[in-house]
Order: C-alpha cells, then structure tokens, then sequence
C-alpha cells in the first residue's frame, strides 16, 4: 500500500466514521464510499458512489456494523470483485502481540489488546479498549464491542456479537450467531 493507493469503504454510517479515521492514520489519502441507499454525493467531505462498482482492482473495506449484512456485502463484493483485495485496518495504539493471525477486512480499534497466539478471522471488528487474552478464537465476522475483556482460550463463533463491556471468563466457547449483551458475565 502506498499514499495514492485507493481505498473503497462500503457504507456511510457511523462504523464508517470511526474506520475512515484509522484508514487516514495508516496512510490511506484517496477514500471513496460505496453506498446505494445512501443519497447524498458526499461522506465525511469525499464522494458516494450509489452503483456498485464491476472488476474494481483497488483495496475494500466493508464498514457496517451489522455482522449478518457486514458478512454478505463482503462475499457479495469480493465475488463480482475477484482482483479487489480486502484491507485489514488497525490503529496503531493497539497492542498485537507475538504469532497473532489478523484476518482479511478486520477492523482493530484504538487502544485494543490482542495477546499472544489468538487468531482474529476475517470480517471481524474488535472495538475501542477490547481486551483479548492469550489463545482466544474470533470466527469471521464476529464482532466485541467498547471495552470487552475476553479471558484466555475463549472461542467466539461466527456472527457472534459480544456487548459493551461484557467479560468472558477463561475457556468459555460462545456458538454462531449468539448475541451477548452488554456489561455481561460469561
């Protein structure tokens, strides 16, 4: 990646905001949106384009929060799509550290913490303060909100949503599609 390499964010709501600020902090300058139900020509002072693109070559992120609709808008991109590559953003105040896998169109939030040997699949958004412990599996496109604290060896599956705050006790395996809300105990 360099400076003039373009950056395409699909949608234009708030995740967006915070996913355009970290792509501005790891160098991205030539951002543009994807969004067809979003009418205006402009996001965040740049433009929205309203029709989906064909045989784009350049990076992609999906920037919606939703982990169903974040999943298929990014199959059904990367499948009219095949030269595009999915860019993976974290910023730079979080800590990753050593033999951590980071999936493709992840999202790492400020001030996050991945331990040691944990492996954040692809789609994933691990948000603002996140702490994950040593050994944890996030399955794609699952996401933890502000200030979740995961204990070691946890698993979360696919789809999986964790809540502002919630703490995962060592070795618990949260299922697919499981919404765990906020300020939890699990």
């Amino acid at each position: 990646m360099n400076k003039d390499s373009e950056l395409l964010i699909i949608g234009c709501g708030g995740h967006s905001k915070v996913v355009t600020g970290i792509a501005e902090v790891v160098g991205f300058n030539n951002i543009s949106y994807l969004d067809r139900l979003n009418k205006n020509k402009e996001f965040l002072g740049r433009r929205i384009l309203h029709n989906e693109k064909q045989n784009y070559t350049g990076y992609f992120f999906v920037a919606i929060g939703d982990n169903y609709k974040r999943e298929s808008t990014f199959i059904e991109f990367q499948n009219k799509n095949k030269k595009a590559t999915p860019v993976t953003l974290i910023h730079p105040s979080s800590i990753i550290l050593q033999e951590c896998y980071i999936g493709r169109g992840t999202v790492i939030m400020p001030n996050c913490v991945i331990n040691s040997f944990s492996n954040i699949s692809d789609g994933v958004i691990v948000n603002t303060k996140a702490s994950v412990d040593h050994d944890n599996y996030l399955m794609s496109f699952s996401s933890v909100a502000p200030g979740v604290t995961t204990g070691g060896n946890v698993s979360i599956g696919e789809r999986s949503a964790i809540g502002m705050g919630a703490s995962i006790k060592h070795g618990i395996k949260i299922g697919q599609d499981v919404i765990v809300g906020a300020d939890s105990l699990v």
